[in-house]
């Protein structure tokens, strides 16, 4: 009896050793997989950082550029009254001088719609403490070369800082020799600062 026990023991020790081992193995294995986890996490959120970090980079770059093509433009409107971006009133004169332009150059005013807030539009969601934004949809009727002259117009003998975006011209079902004319205008003032005169053109 006591020689099979004797036999049997390098067997159970050889088992011991082998299961030693895979124990061994196996929980290598998990810290080996865990450590390759936390270094695959750990390049991902590096990338993410470096991403971002370059995203807002750019968005600097194009804040900076955006200003520095403000300054070579028409002036932005001074208004003094700061807290008034819910207002036309912050606009002065220019919201009436648009339709009077419009009207000058023979275009027939079909209806208008404003957002006092155009997160959308770059100057404004850049500078929303220091500048007051108003876009203005315009439908006109008008012919094509009334149009052009409206344009012109703005272009020429608006005194201040607008963007004219989202034109679109179609067939006015009811009369052939007219057109359907859609464009948005966005008007901009400075806050905080005195209100210059302006001249009436």
């Amino acid at each position: 009896m006591n020689k099979k026990i004797q036999q049997f023991v390098p067997f159970c020790l050889l088992l011991a050793g082998v299961l030693t081992v895979v124990m061994l193995f196996l929980f290598c294995k998990t810290r080996i997989e865990e450590l390759v986890e936390v270094r695959n996490e750990t390049s991902k959120a590096n990338i993410q950082k470096a991403n971002l970090q370059a995203q807002l980079k750019k968005e600097e770059e194009e804040q900076s550029q955006q200003q520095i093509k403000l300054k070579s433009l028409k002036p932005i409107y001074t208004s003094d009254m700061i807290e008034s971006s819910d207002s036309l009133s912050s606009f002065g004169s220019m919201f009436d001088d648009i339709i009077r332009f419009a009207q000058r150059d023979g275009l027939l005013i079909r209806s208008i719609e404003y957002n006092m807030k155009p997160t959308n539009d770059p100057l404004y969601s850049f500078n929303a403490d220091d500048y007051n934004a108003c876009e203005l949809k315009f439908f006109f009727v008008g012919t094509y070369d009334k149009m052009k002259a409206f344009l012109d117009d703005m272009n020429t003998n608006f005194e201040y800082l607008t963007s004219i975006s989202n034109l679109n011209i179609s067939a006015f079902q009811e009369d052939d020799n007219y057109l359907l004319i859609s464009e948005t205008i966005t008007l901009y003032s400075e806050k905080g600062k005195k209100q210059k005169k302006r001249k009436r053109k």
